[in-house]
């Protein structure tokens, strides 16, 4: 993500989610649907405001408390001197101890993805495999019958820029087989499959364009091809 202000803590928090009363009992405030923390690092040399908003996302301040302003060095990608790394990294190892007391470990990066994931868990007793080492690849996750075992549906990050020239920025998405491809990619939130034979298959942005309970018939309609053996 470049020196976008995100780039540290959603490199730390990546596929993690809140536990609220972990938050509460490590020192989070609430406030509404939002969590904040602020502790100081570095023998009090700087302080980290720390959000965790509605939907588990997490923002960072890093101020030096000598000027009481925000220490933008932290935020450039190739940060240059030992000092600025080493408040970057006191600094990530704070965020690492938070992720750590107040997080848990889930299969996927978006909210929607982790969803759908549990409900398939929940329905057909599947969990996800995550066959690819590659690093590209390896957070891509299939949901495949156990008794075929074909695939289902495929969760996988992309860029935009796969399902609509010139977007820019990442999304997950969930491929699945359907019946009409053509008219479920009609569906705002859906679009020809990426990487995958488009005459039979879809892929859906996870970015709650389209709401679960919309999403899950056509991922059932996919659960219904891989148990007949067809692909």
């Amino acid at each position: 993500m470049g020196g976008d202000r995100m780039s540290i803590e959603s490199d730390v928090f990546e596929r993690h989610q809140p536990d609220g009363k972990r938050c509460e009992a490590y020192g989070f405030q609430r406030a509404g649907d939002v969590w904040r923390l602020e502790r100081t690092f570095l023998d009090g040399a700087f302080r980290a405001a720390v959000t965790i908003d509605a939907v588990g996302r997490v923002t960072g301040e890093v101020i030096d408390t000598m000027t009481d302003e925000e220490y933008l060095p932290l935020r450039l990608k190739n940060p240059a001197g030992s000092y600025v790394y080493g408040v970057r990294h006191a600094y990530e190892e704070l965020l690492r101890g938070i992720a750590e007391a107040c997080f848990v470990r889930v299969p996927f990066a978006s909210a929607q993805a982790n969803r759908i994931c549990m409900k398939v868990q929940e329905t057909w007793g599947d969990a996800p495999e995550f066959p690819w080492k590659e690093k590209a690849y390896a957070t891509s996750g299939v949901f495949r019958h156990p008794e075929t075992p074909k695939w289902y549906g495929l969760i996988m990050p992309v860029t935009w820029a796969k399902l609509v020239p010139g977007r820019e920025g990442r999304v997950e998405i969930l491929n699945v087989k359907v019946t009409d491809a053509a008219r479920a990619a009609a569906q705002d939130g859906c679009y020809p499959a990426y990487h995958m034979n488009k005459k039979y298959w879809i892929s859906i942005v996870l970015d709650d364009t389209l709401a679960d309970d919309a999403i899950w018939p056509l991922l059932n309609e996919s659960h219904a091809f891989a148990a007949k053996g067809k692909r």
